[in-house]
């Protein structure tokens, strides 16, 4: 039981790690990247951003998965406005191949008002719902070397200052990792339950063990140490060995051996 219960704490584990931070993130009250009182600089790590994108700059990076040589899918990284007060900031949205199409849609619909061929951003949004996150270096770099590329910003002073090294991925169903997270916790608890009942059972049986001098079989009392050996076995699974002993050191048959071995708790412990 300690063994199983041990197995089932870590499975719990791991599904309560991989969901934690979406999990409590669900529960907590969401934030809408583009209302009036929201200031990038103040989500925090456990706070789930869900928001209506309106504007898109451009894509900047791709990146793709694959498993035994073979492509899984593709990830997308576009720049999204952000917003401290009036001033406008630019973060990362990561979305998979099939939200790419919309996004590369808003992309060209912000293009045109940008640069002055539309005077109309119209109503196209795309929904986007997930934890903000910091950029690893190859995407930071992909990041700024837009910016750089399109002489966005007039010194890379300013650049830093506005282009926040930070992302959002999309994730579709955010109630599903807290359902992970809730069945992670549930798991753990019960792999800890069987931790400790086997924990006690083993300090009771050790106890009980250490208690006992003697071990009686048909009548005849032997020193417990005789059969230290023959309890070895059965502890390794040697049940064959083990009762090949037993009738060795006592005389008893074959099958009643087999027996004894089988109910050894009463007559070791």
């Amino acid at each position: 039981m300690k063994k199983a219960g041990g197995v089932v704490a870590v499975i719990g584990a791991l599904f309560l790690i991989l969901s934690f931070r979406m999990g409590i993130a669900y529960m907590r009250p969401h934030v809408d990247l583009y209302a009036d009182e929201t200031n990038v600089s103040d989500i925090g790590t456990f706070d789930l951003v869900e928001t209506e994108v309106y504007a898109v700059f451009d894509c900047f990076a791709s990146e793709t998965t694959t498993e035994n040589g073979a492509e899984t899918g593709k990830d997308f990284y576009y720049i999204i406005p952000a917003y401290n007060g009036d001033e406008m900031y630019y973060i990362g949205a990561k979305v998979t191949e099939a939200q790419s199409y919309t996004y590369d849609e808003i992309s060209d619909i912000t293009y045109d008002y940008i640069t002055g061929y539309s005077s109309d951003m119209g109503s196209k949004t795309a929904k986007l719902t997930g934890l903000l996150s910091k950029m690893n270096n190859e995407e930071k770099k992909y990041f700024y070397e837009w910016f750089e590329d399109m002489e966005w910003f007039e010194n890379e002073e300013e650049m830093k200052t506005y282009a926040l090294p930070l992302y959002i991925e999309n994730v579709a169903k955010p109630s599903a990792e807290f359902t992970m997270m809730l069945i992670g916790a549930a798991v753990l608890a019960v792999g800890i339950l069987l931790l400790v009942i086997g924990i006690v059972r083993d300090n009771k049986k050790d106890k009980k063990a250490a208690d006992q001098a003697y071990v009686v079989i048909n009548g005849v009392t032997y020193p417990k140490s005789t059969f230290n050996h023959v309890n070895q076995c059965i502890n390794s699974q040697e049940k064959a060995f083990a009762a090949q002993e037993l009738h060795e050191i006592t005389g008893v048959s074959l099958d009643e051996a087999g027996n004894i071995i089988a109910n050894w708790s009463k007559y070791y412990y």
